[in-house]
């Protein structure tokens, strides 16, 4: 006979707080599950497996009305409004450790899994214009979202193991939960095709606005508006250099980058968490 696990209650939320709920899962979580398919590559979720669907109890929103893409044998549920994955549904229900409220991720031991996938599923295939910027000895890379909706092109230095621009891992509470990995390119390195598919979410300044795919929920960059001169004369003062000294941005999320060895990556850890400038209350 299974020994029965100790539970506890954890309370966990999407970052927009439109889906708040609790869940029992053992006590001192200490390790999480990663599925090896292409879909997680870009999603990087980290999953506890419930004993049962009733384990999940929501206390703010309604499951029916979360997005969800399915993908082989599982169906991914994040929410439509900010992008944060919650759910895998299988046979079983996953709950991503990322949404759960005082966990520090980067603590976590993982477990890797296959997660069989369709053997027709391909990356999406870029068919946009280069990018215009001038960069000598430049690579053009390519990537998007996994339906294939959102596909883009990024020129740059080689992204590998010499890069020496900035890679970042944000702890804050909004790239713990999406799982970013950041690169830092300015406009003219960038293409995107799809932006129609984007859903954005913004908060904090709500001059970035973090962008990711309607449809597979994969996050994909951080958008600043082309704003005029007039536009940022209206901004509150403590956001207008901060405007400024960012017009030109645009921020990739490296796991939606084909063919980029994310481990041999000089990417610097930080804890944005301490240095936000509105602190994020849990719901």
């Amino acid at each position: 006979m299974a020994e029965e696990r100790s539970l506890r209650t954890y309370r966990a939320n999407c970052h927009c707080a439109t889906y708040v709920y609790e869940v029992n899962l053992p006590e001192n979580i200490k390790n999480g599950l990663k599925f090896n398919s292409s879909y997680y590559s870009k999603i990087d979720g980290i999953y506890q497996c419930t004993q049962s669907s009733d384990d999940i109890k929501f206390v703010k929103g309604d499951p029916a009305t979360l997005s969800s893409y399915n993908f082989g044998a599982a169906r991914h549920q994040f929410c439509p409004n900010c992008g944060t994955h919650l759910f895998r549904v299988d046979s079983k229900t996953y709950v991503n450790i990322r949404a759960i409220q005082n966990i520090r991720v980067r603590d976590l031991d993982t477990k890797s899994i296959d997660d069989p996938e369709p053997t027709t599923w391909t990356p999406p295939k870029f068919t946009g214009s280069e990018p215009p910027a001038k960069i000598e000895d430049a690579k053009i890379y390519t990537g998007g979202c996994h339906c294939g909706a959102i596909t883009l092109a990024l020129k740059s230095k080689p992204i590998d193991s010499t890069y020496e621009a900035s890679l970042l891992e944000c702890d804050c509470s909004i790239c713990t939960r999406n799982a970013y990995l950041w690169i830092y390119p300015s406009k003219s390195q960038v293409i995107i095709t799809g932006a129609s598919n984007f859903g954005y979410y913004s908060f904090g300044r709500g001059i970035w606005k973090k962008s990711f795919c309607r449809t597979c929920g994969v996050p994909i960059h951080n958008h600043i508006d082309d704003y005029t001169p007039e536009q940022i004369a209206e901004l509150p003062e403590d956001n207008r250099e901060w405007a400024v000294d960012h017009l030109d941005w645009s921020p990739i999320n490296l796991r939606v980058l084909d063919g980029v060895d994310l481990d041999e990556l000089p990417v610097r850890r930080i804890e944005g968490s301490k240095f936000g400038k509105v602190p994020y209350i849990n719901p």
